[in-house]
């Protein structure tokens, strides 16, 4: 018998999702977190708006994990590999505000979910929930069994910091609705060369 003792270690980023298309116009909007500690296995967490081609706006939740190991210690280059999940919920205080499971795809190894009703007040409160820090993740790599991965306060976090959110989603509806419009123009201008 010997006594061991275990320095655990994790790393985190916690940052907006501030996306934009080929014209300079957001077309995401959310937060994503990444957590690794000195195992090597990383964790990433995005939940975020996305106006899809459709100028349709759904939320998609994603979950995915990674085993990294040292290659090279002299370049310190790493090598991946995708660890297949199988669920994900984000809890706080015991209870459980969002979650993703295994798609029918097999090539993908991570979870996740898309919600197509756009809940400006309730999805942006989750958005900003999570940048906050102050939950749990709890994936399955093995069905039925659970491991939880602490997300801690961030430190960085301000009140004012949210604007980078609220204006990236202000912006976003007004690609949404540019979009929108300029599909409307283009479809009259056909409508009156053909009738």
């Amino acid at each position: 018998m010997a006594e061991t003792t275990v320095t655990k270690s994790r790393f985190y980023t916690i940052e907006w999702l501030n996306e934009e298309d080929d014209l300079g116009k957001k077309y995401v909007c959310g937060t994503k977190i990444s957590t690794y500690d000195l195992s090597g296995k990383k964790y990433i967490i995005e939940y975020y708006y996305l106006l899809k081609s459709n100028d349709e706006i759904v939320s998609q939740f994603k979950v995915d994990a990674l085993q990294l190991s040292v290659e090279n210690p002299d370049t310190a280059e790493l090598k991946s590999m995708d660890i297949k999940l199988y669920a994900s919920i984000l809890s706080k205080d015991g209870k459980g505000f969002l979650a993703g499971v295994r798609g029918p795809d097999d090539t993908i190894k991570g979870v996740g979910a898309e919600y197509t009703e756009f809940d400006r007040e309730g999805t942006t409160a989750i958005f900003k929930t999570m940048y906050k820090g102050g939950f749990e993740l709890e994936v399955h790599t093995i069905p039925n069994s659970p491991i939880s991965i602490p997300i801690e306060i961030n430190t960085e976090y301000t009140k004012e910091k949210e604007q980078v959110l609220e204006n990236c989603i202000v912006d976003l509806i007004n690609n949404q609705e540019h979009r929108i419009q300029s599909s409307i123009s283009i479809d009259e201008s056909i409508a009156s060369r053909v009738g």
